[in-house]
């Protein structure tokens, strides 16, 4: 605010000075109130947010609020006084809008993504044209897409399919972001413009996660492989191996081999709230399968002018750098994992540095995901070394109380996948009726689980009950 004043008695012409009241906060939800006794003021009479006159009186030719002390809305008091130090007449205030001051650009960045070439987007295209998983021989890779209501995992794949196209797509529904338009779980396959011969990676999208969607029962599934495309999500309804298009006989081609956890730039779940406790929980499902996630941090140019104006200043803005420490440190994941970028959204035409950080953002997915099979792959042939050097299989066995919490979803994703896939896997762990299902290890897979085996038999189990032998 500034005020302009005059000293009684004094000519305006002579006497006139401006103090600033930088430390005055007005909100802009609250208005003039006008009090009958002190003049107008900003805020409610309840609690003022800048007062500004102490006393009215009427003078000659018209009403005049003398001013001095001047109170803000958090307690401290302005004295204002003239050259003469005798009191103040108000004779103007002007109320201005505050503006954020954004830190400035950073000289480097602090990440090397080359931008602004339109080469660097041709590599990156034919890297994804000419990608062959490398491990488990597999046609294809999947990524699931996992992230809030809002988040922006639909136009994040539109995105991505528009830079192999040509054009803007959006074949991937999307909404207000008030609420889930995914109401299907679905294996997007895409192929680059003029050609019919597919992408050797399938993008799994699912509808957004909240406290009552996507449990970590649901992901479970999801992740193992146990939807197929168009699975119908949208009831809500227990998840069974009599759903319509629930397959029950899976392999590594059909589970998923990373996930992008997609957060909005503007819109961090907050800890210790149910949608962060939520995340949490199926990044532990995750995390028990060895299967890597990754974030995919979107709408950055919500939340730093500098990107707004020009999304090559993603990796200089103080922002940007600051969301993905955030995100580090809430998530427990390195800052090397967490990708920020752009989806499309009013544009029309294509932008290429907006296709450069996509694709660079999937193909470190990718490293992921070969990774991952890599370890399996590896693990597969650690089992078939130990069979055929006449290690024999041995079986860990693990008493399971029936109703106990260890069910499918709590025992290691590495479990799994030396287990191999049974039908009894898709059964509820509060389904206690149907018999004890063996799984044969190496002997030097045991030793894996030996652990886990200790704290199942340390359990008192009543007699007369049955058990499961892992």
């Amino acid at each position: 605010a500034v005020v302009s004043t005059q000293s009684t008695g004094r000519a305006k012409d002579h006497i006139s000075e401006d103090f600033k009241l930088s430390a005055t906060q007005i909100d802009s939800d609250q208005h003039i109130y006008d009090d009958p006794d002190l003049g107008p003021f900003f805020g409610s009479s309840e609690k003022p947010t800048l007062r500004l006159f102490c006393k009215v009186y009427q003078s000659k030719s018209a009403q005049v609020f003398s001013g001095g002390p001047f109170e803000g809305g958090d307690g401290a008091l302005v004295e204002l006084t003239g050259v003469d130090e005798g009191p103040l007449d108000i004779v103007d205030v002007e109320v201005f809008d505050a503006v954020q001051r954004y830190p400035p650009i950073l000289e480097r960045p602090w990440r090397e993504v080359t931008l602004n070439k339109t080469d660097t987007l041709i590599d990156n295209i034919n890297y994804f044209v000419n990608y062959k998983p490398e491990f488990c021989q597999i046609d294809y890779i999947n990524i699931l897409l996992l992230g809030p209501v809002g988040s922006g995992k639909s136009s994040l794949f539109n995105t991505f399919e528009s830079t192999f196209k040509g054009h803007i797509t959006s074949r991937a529904r999307t909404g207000d972001g008030k609420t889930s338009t995914t109401k299907q779980f679905r294996r997007y396959a895409t192929s680059p413009q003029r050609s019919k011969q597919q992408l050797n990676i399938r993008i799994c999208d699912s509808p957004g996660v909240s406290t009552s969607s996507i449990s970590p029962t649901d992901l479970v599934y999801i992740l193992d492989g146990h939807l197929t495309d168009r699975f119908n999500l949208q009831g809500g309804g227990l998840i069974t191996n009599r759903s319509p298009g629930f397959n029950s006989d899976t392999s590594i081609r059909d589970e998923m081999h990373c996930v992008a956890l997609v957060l909005d730039s503007t819109a961090l779940p907050r800890p210790g709230t149910p949608l962060h406790a939520r995340i949490g929980e199926l990044k532990g499902q995750i995390d028990a399968r060895d299967i890597p996630i990754r974030v995919i941090l979107t709408k950055v140019d919500l939340a730093c002018k500098h990107v707004e104006g020009n999304i090559s200043n993603i990796y200089k803005s103080c922002v940007v750098t600051d969301i993905v420490d955030t995100v580090s440190t809430s998530f427990s994941l390195p800052r090397n994992h967490i990708y920020p970028l752009k989806s499309y959204e009013h544009e029309i035409k294509q932008v290429h540095n907006i296709g450069i950080l996509t694709l660079s953002a999937f193909q470190n997915l990718i490293y992921a995901a070969e990774s991952c099979l890599e370890d399996r792959e590896s693990l597969q042939q650690q089992q078939q070394q130990g069979a055929v050097g006449g290690g024999g299989a041995e079986s860990v066995k693990l008493r399971v109380r029936s109703g106990s919490n260890l069910s499918a979803g709590s025992i290691p994703g590495s479990v799994h996948s030396i287990a191999g896939r049974s039908s009894e896997r898709n059964r509820s762990a509060s389904d206690v009726s149907a018999p004890a299902t063996v799984f044969k290890r190496s002997s030097s897979d045991a030793m894996q689980y030996a652990q886990t085996a200790n704290y199942v038999q340390n359990q008192s189990l009543p007699e007369n009950q049955e058990s499961t032998t892992f």
